[in-house]
């Protein structure tokens, strides 16, 4: 088979799979090991690690790790036919959940995934956890579904990670507006006893770790309602305790507002103002 067809097999795949495609895959389009091997070597194709290759004209992103290893879990079975919570799949966790969050500094040396059965992987740059999600527990990044923030903090809370790396996910979680600080104490209480706070006291655990950053629950409340918002100016925003992740939530009508008084087509609110 030559190059150019072989790679329009592949395609159906690859296009779909963030330019990626498992050897399961390629042998059911009819490209076997033999034209995989011949397109490596033509530096057309790219291991990403045993049993998925990538296009070298794909480009890579933050997430491949995690996607060629998601991929692997499945390998006959297309990314698009798997859903969110996959019976045979698996599900971005832990601190690769955290990373692709954005969130922390932890040491990215393993890729961790959940899966909902007992399942080994040889590869000793894999970490699986055995774990019962549900929906909500779980989202879709570009594809490939990964814990949501709250679950992740959850999750290193419960591997009981460092203290202050965990203080520092749940601040920068909190600013981006990936998780409601008011929802967290129900949420962690569980561990607090692990980590030297009062046994099921959520609030305390949450301050005992922000302690460890020199702060407290109260200095990452976010007290600023929509309608003080509305009422504002671009100018006073950084007068104001409001995150970017509020500031991504606002509705369009208010951040039109804004943007009419800060060039001087809407007249400052009034007292009576209700908007």
């Amino acid at each position: 088979m030559d190059a150019v067809r072989a790679l329009e097999l592949l395609g159906a795949y690859t296009a779909g799979q963030w330019g990626m495609v498992t050897t399961r895959q390629a042998l059911f389009v009819g490209v076997d090991d033999v034209t995989l091997h011949r397109l490596k070597t033509a530096n057309l194709i790219e291991p990403v690690r045993h049993g998925v290759h990538a296009m070298t004209s794909s480009t890579a992103s933050p997430a491949r790790p995690e996607q060629a290893v998601w991929l692997s879990l499945r390998p006959a079975t297309a990314a698009w036919e798997r859903p969110k919570l996959d019976l045979d799949g698996g599900v971005v966790s832990h601190q690769s959940a955290a990373r692709l969050h954005g969130l922390g500094d932890l040491p990215g040396t393993h890729v961790e995934m959940t899966v909902p059965r007992r399942r080994t992987m040889r590869d000793p740059g894999v970490r699986l956890h055995r774990a019962d999600l549900r929906d909500s527990d779980v989202t879709v990044l570009d594809g490939l579904p990964l814990t949501t923030p709250s679950r992740t903090i959850r999750d290193l809370l419960h591997r009981h990670i460092d203290a202050s790396h965990i203080a520092t996910i749940i601040r920068q979680a909190v600013e981006a507006g990936q998780v409601r600080l008011q929802d967290l104490p129900d949420q962690i209480g569980q561990y607090a006893h692990s980590y030297g706070a009062k046994r099921g006291n959520g609030s305390d655990l949450l301050d005992h770790l922000l302690g460890h950053l020199g702060l407290s629950i109260r200095d990452i409340s976010v007290p600023t309602s929509w309608q003080e918002l509305g009422r504002s100016t671009w100018s006073n925003l950084e007068k104001m305790p409001v995150t970017w992740g509020q500031l991504s939530r606002i509705s369009p009508e208010i951040a039109q507002r804004l943007l009419r008084r800060e060039s001087g087509q809407e007249p400052p609110f009034e007292p009576n103002d209700e908007s």
